[in-house]
């Protein structure tokens, strides 16, 4: 591993030259993996977490009576103590003031700079401080379908401060400024959701429910990340696409996840013959475990070096030399007419084309055509028979109503025949008597 030092720049010939060499593989990168830390954002004016003028420290000369060392103050077990979550309340809320002062770095433009260039295959955050958003860097994990979002330019691997929860029911909430004064006190505010839900239940006569608070929505020590499902398929998605530069800043790599994501991405990233990997920090990683991982540390601040390299990728220009010989006028000459053999022939080809395309088009109408008369013919056909069929139909019943009719005046002359003989028998019938 070359360190390079910029406190020595334009001091040491030989550290210009590791520095111009790392220029180089920026100018030349494609596919960059990027891993921020604490340390991109000092000069914003929010402190890291181990420096000597870090937060941890920070803490302890806030709260002299109060024994927790900086990492327990992010621990998920400070839970278990009033006083230790109090204190933790408290320093979340004066945090998250620092964060809605604080503005985004040259490191952060850089990071922009570098998917604007389309040389930025994601960025890794450990921040919470949220500053890629204030240049519209999109960090939402997850789509509203509850999707995996492929194109994300940041993933927050420790959440966010500006957004809350509730410690019950999940529901996310904004880090508004009555809340905010809720924290400041040593006080966690209560869930808006689970509270309308309780008094709604007590207002219909029914038993009071547990009720959540809210706390900042942040990744502690001994906490699953809640999308860590997603994290994950990003991560493999992200290294199948063989990056050719991984970038690491403003961290020293102490989170045991985060060290495994650096190795197995520099590993994969070695694999390219022209792969390089970088670090940017104002103090080396130790340990034998990075012993082979990078190939350059860049000692100082992140800022500085970014403007370098940004300057650089800013004015290259592109080369006005042709990677060809000129032609000379026969050639040109020759060309042109091929040129405009070829479009005559093409303007031949679409007339004949149309002139097919009317042809088809006729028969196509003339087909109609028949089959149209057809069709008019076989209806008058059929309504020829329909009429002699209703006409015979009526002929009939007419000669059957006829004779219905001649029947019917048969009928009386008949019945008077036997009127009479029945008066006669009767008339018989009576003298004898």
């Amino acid at each position: 591993m070359l360190t390079i030092d910029l406190s020595q720049q334009s001091q040491d010939v030989l550290s210009d030259r590791h520095l111009q060499k790392v220029t180089d593989v920026m100018l030349k990168a494609k596919k960059t993996i990027v891993v921020t830390g604490a340390g991109i954002s000092c000069s914003s004016g929010i402190p890291d977490f181990r420096s000597a003028d870090g937060l941890y420290n920070l803490v302890k000369k806030q709260y002299p009576d109060t024994v927790l060392k900086g990492k327990d103050l992010f621990d998920a077990n400070l839970f278990r103590d009033c006083k230790t979550t109090a204190v933790f309340y408290t320093f979340i809320s004066e945090l998250h003031a620092q964060t809605l002062k604080a503005k985004p770095t040259p490191t952060h433009h850089f990071i922009k700079m570098l998917s604007e260039r389309g040389k930025l295959l994601r960025c890794y955050t450990q921040n919470i401080d949220c500053l890629e958003e204030e240049l519209g860097m999109d960090t939402s994990l997850v789509c509203d379908k509850g999707k995996v979002k492929k194109d994300v330019n940041v993933v927050q691997l420790h959440g966010s401060l500006r957004r809350l929860k509730c410690t019950l029911c999940s529901e996310p909430y904004g880090f508004q400024t009555d809340y905010q004064k809720v924290f400041k006190e040593g006080d966690a505010p209560g869930c808006p959701k689970c509270e309308l839900y309780d008094g709604i239940r007590v207002a219909q006569g029914k038993r009071k429910v547990a009720t959540g608070t809210l706390r900042p929505d942040i990744v502690l020590y001994n906490e699953n990340h809640p999308f860590g499902d997603a994290i994950g398929k990003i991560q493999s998605s992200d290294l199948s696409r063989s990056p050719d530069v991984l970038l690491v800043m403003g961290t020293s790599l102490k989170v045991h996840g985060l060290r495994l994501l650096v190795r197995k991405a520099a590993k994969i990233v070695h694999e390219n013959k022209k792969g390089c990997v970088i670090l940017v920090n104002k103090t080396p990683v130790v340990g034998k475990e990075w012993a082979g991982v990078f190939d350059y540390f860049v000692e100082g601040e992140t800022d500085g070096w970014c403007s370098i390299v940004e300057n650089a990728i800013r004015q290259v220009k592109v080369q006005s030399k042709l990677p060809f010989k000129p032609l000379t006028p026969a050639q040109a000459d020759a060309q042109t007419q091929m040129a405009k053999a070829k479009v005559e022939e093409a303007v031949a080809g679409e007339k004949e084309v149309e002139k097919e395309k009317k042809a088809v088009a006729k028969k196509t109408s003339e087909k109609k055509t028949v089959e149209k008369k057809a069709a008019v013919e076989k209806k008058t056909t059929q309504t020829k028979r329909t009429v002699t069929r209703s006409t015979a139909a009526a002929e009939t019943t007419v000669v059957k109503r006829k004779r219905v009719q001649d029947k019917e005046n048969q009928l009386p002359l008949a019945f008077t025949k036997k009127q009479k003989a029945t008066t006669t028998t009767r008339a018989l019938a009576a003298k004898k008597v």
